[in-house]
């Protein structure tokens, strides 16, 4: 019969330091991570499910706003173009345009496209994008305000004949592309805001005594946006099914990173405990050292004999 006073053995003693540190490990959920302890599981797995997540934010984010541009600016700038005049363009950095043909070419609450080369009509701001083509320069008006800019070209051939063969076959290709250069945008952005978490999230784990290096920490810190994607990318779809207005698009920004600091915060408190040993780490150094007896003994000999 054992002994129930014997001390426990090594076996055991790493296994109680398993169990309890598997109680203390954030849990490997596979779901979206919405909780701070599913925020704090990327700490403990590999880059494949930080990236697997990243990319299904940025492609909910592209899918938004190639909805945004397919339902809703498409259509105008189709219409704007079918009814560009004859002959019409830039010639010498000016707008040559008919008088006949000027004003408010196509538009919706999304997009509204004017032309007005003497800028003498006061068109107001309708829609929440707004371009206009003056004489010598365009303006870009939004509830932001308006801004100007010259144009570019001095010489530039905008008629019927040639912009809807040019709109025509590129058109898919170009609302493709700008969809998914702004999801890279946002997916370079959330890896940047990530690394810069990794000092906070750091300093919450120093002194919650959690443990965390430089790479855990890292996934952790752009796993910590990805709650405040998906708020922002439900926002965007909102806006293009036109249940959200532009302004309740814009107070999802400042919501946004308010979300993620807050999963940043608490996230690391939810990592595993860091296991302090009670080993004295000096006793091993005083078991290697040799015995005073036997170094005085070989020290005594004449080393000329």
């Amino acid at each position: 019969m054992k002994d129930e006073s014997e001390p426990p053995t090594d076996t055991q003693d790493g296994e109680f330091a398993e169990s309890s540190l598997a109680k203390d490990s954030p849990e490997k959920s596979s779901g979206f991570p919405l909780t701070f302890s599913g925020v704090a599981s990327f700490a403990s797995t590999g880059w494949g499910r930080l990236f697997l997540w990243q990319a299904i934010v940025i492609a909910t984010i592209a899918g938004s706003l190639m909805l945004l541009l397919g339902q809703h600016w498409s259509p105008v700038l189709d219409t704007a173009i079918a009814q560009l005049p004859e002959q019409g363009g830039l010639i010498e950095g000016r707008l040559q345009w008919p008088d006949s043909q000027s004003g408010t070419l196509a538009g919706n609450q999304f997009l509204r496209i004017i032309v007005d080369p003497k800028g003498e009509q006061q068109h107001g701001q309708i829609a929440d994008f707004q371009i206009e083509l003056r004489s010598e320069s365009w303006v870009v008006g939004s509830i932001f305000g308006y801004a100007e800019f010259p144009y570019a070209l001095e010489t530039f051939h905008i008629d019927r004949k040639k912009q809807i063969p040019w709109w025509g076959s590129r058109r898919p290709f170009l609302l493709i592309g700008i969809s998914l250069s702004i999801g890279l945008i946002y997916g370079v952005v959330s890896l940047l805001l990530g690394f810069v978490g990794i000092w906070p999230s750091k300093t919450v784990a120093f002194f919650s005594d959690r443990q965390g290096g430089t790479g855990p920490l890292f996934r952790l810190g752009t796993a910590a946006w990805f709650p405040a994607g998906a708020l922002l990318s439900a926002g965007s779809l909102c806006y293009a099914l036109n249940l959200l207005p532009l302004m309740g698009l814009l107070s999802l920004i400042p919501l946004y990173f308010l979300v993620g600091w807050v999963y940043l915060f608490f996230s690391p408190f939810f990592l595993p405990h860091v296991v302090h040993s009670n080993e004295n780490p000096f006793d091993a150094e005083e078991e290697q050292k040799p015995p005073t007896d036997e170094v005085e003994t070989h020290g005594s000999g004449n080393p000329f004999a």
